[in-house]
């Protein structure tokens, strides 16, 4: 289970299951590369911001369906995408159709440095301008995703 509230991390958790409140955690097992490469981003976005990001939906334990038809081998992870302002929590969704809040060149930045691992496969996320800032093909838009990007590691690196 991804550490749910390390102490000076860069990253905070946030989601539910079934839009239960307090069951966010239950749907936070990751699979150990996709751990490594989260601790990996996370130590670098802390160098160049002092904002947390946002990390909601990566799987519930063994593998079971829940409320995503993917998001069940532990490979894949929703993210919020940077605010402006550093709000953090349940409570700090932000779409990319929120100019006063959504932060376009820090999410920008944070997608380049989840794109620098060597285990990311693809990310889905709705903002043309991030899309074409990191490179053709690499983010893509998928229903859904303005408010969250999913980001989806090879099952073997």
């Amino acid at each position: 289970m991804l550490p749910q509230a390390p102490e000076d991390a860069g990253y905070y958790v946030y989601g539910n299951i079934g839009g239960v409140p307090g069951t966010g955690h239950l749907a936070q097992y990751a699979h150990p590369n996709l751990l490594s490469m989260i601790f990996w981003v996370e130590r670098a976005w802390q160098a160049i911001d002092d904002r947390k990001f946002g990390i909601g939906n990566i799987s519930v334990a063994n593998g079971l369906r829940y409320d995503h038809a993917s998001h069940m081998k532990g490979i894949e992870m929703d993210i919020r995408p940077v605010r402006k302002d550093k709000m953090v929590g349940q409570e700090a969704r932000c779409s990319r159709f929120d100019p006063k809040v959504y932060d376009r060149d820090a999410t920008i930045k944070l997608v380049r440095l989840f794109l620098e691992h060597p285990f990311t496969n693809f990310i889905y996320f709705n903002d043309d301008k991030v899309q074409q800032a990191c490179g053709p093909g690499r983010v893509r838009s998928f229903r859904d995703h303005n408010d969250h990007l999913h980001i989806e590691i090879r099952e073997h690196p």
